[in-house]
């Protein structure tokens, strides 16, 4: 399966039309089954469009926050329109969900046929996800991504390796993480994320990370695609490792490479079962 991860670099967020064209353009180029969004890519929009967004990133949120069950209606028929055209699992970045009065971080994915193919919410908040109302989602459910089962990792659930074991311990081949790290790039700090939960779980990951300044804060952090090191050409865990600015990361999964490590090396049999046995 040939994947890309997409950081908004150079796409036109000024208005709907110039962002679907752009937006295509870079799937039709990159040929991937599935493509990934960045954490804050409806936010991103959201203040492109409507000139909401200031030089604040908590108190443009907020607002975002208030108009945003509303404006999911366009966002979310967008990419479920690009999706079905261009024939792509779509994973439309994070959004803001509104449920019985709680705000979530929720990321969207549909499949080639439009259709809504999973939901996700954040389980993990950061400080000031927390200060800014978010709750917290509680489940973690894998879907069908072509023939490999899939998770999201939202955020900074990237950095809870609960997250990603629960994961694996499912049968998860892939996990997709929709990112978004503030200021420049930072290699360390981004590989203590999925990196290090591939390297312990032995899954796929698609890591799709926000580039370029938003209501006043900067995000630099690299798109990437990320396999087991042992089936990895040079042993990094990189299958690809694009450029800070570069408009995607994108590679080819080699699945039976994937499972014949799995096979010699069996990683999570070599866990406490009894530690993990709710999650098998």
């Amino acid at each position: 399966m040939r994947v890309a991860a997409l950081s908004l670099a150079g796409i036109d967020t000024g208005s709907l039309a110039r962002y679907r064209q752009d937006l295509s353009s870079l799937l039709k180029h990159e040929q991937a089954a599935l493509a990934v969004l960045p954490a804050h890519a409806a936010l991103k929009l959201y203040c492109g469009t409507s000139g909401q967004g200031d030089s604040d990133f908590s108190s443009s949120f907020l607002k975002f926050m208030e108009k945003a069950q509303a404006w999911n209606d366009t966002y979310l028929n967008l990419h479920a329109e690009l999706a079905r055209n261009l024939q792509v699992n779509l994973v439309a970045g994070t959004t803001v969900e509104e449920c019985g009065g709680l705000f979530y971080q929720t990321v969207y994915c549909f499949g080639p046929g439009g259709d809504l193919c999973a939901a996700q919410r954040q389980t993990h908040l950061s400080r000031e996800e927390r200060l800014l109302g978010f709750s917290r989602g509680e489940d973690l459910v894998l879907f069908d991504c072509g023939s490999l089962k899939a998770g999201i990792a939202s955020g900074t659930d990237a950095y809870h390796p609960e997250v990603s074991r629960i994961f694996a311990l499912q049968g998860a081949d892939l996990v997709i993480h929709t990112g978004a790290l503030p200021g420049a790039a930072n290699c360390r700090r981004q590989a203590a994320g999925m990196w290090a939960q591939v390297q312990q779980n032995h899954f796929w990951a698609v890591e799709a990370q926000l580039y370029g300044d938003l209501c006043g804060r900067f995000f630099g952090g690299e798109c990437c695609i990320i396999g087991p090191c042992e089936v990895t050409a040079d042993l990094s865990g990189f299958l690809c490792r694009a450029a800070v600015s570069s408009p995607a990361a994108t590679a080819e999964l080699d699945e039976a490479a994937r499972q014949r490590l799995r096979h010699t090396y069996p990683i999570l049999s070599l866990l406490n079962p009894e530690a993990y046995e709710a999650w098998h």
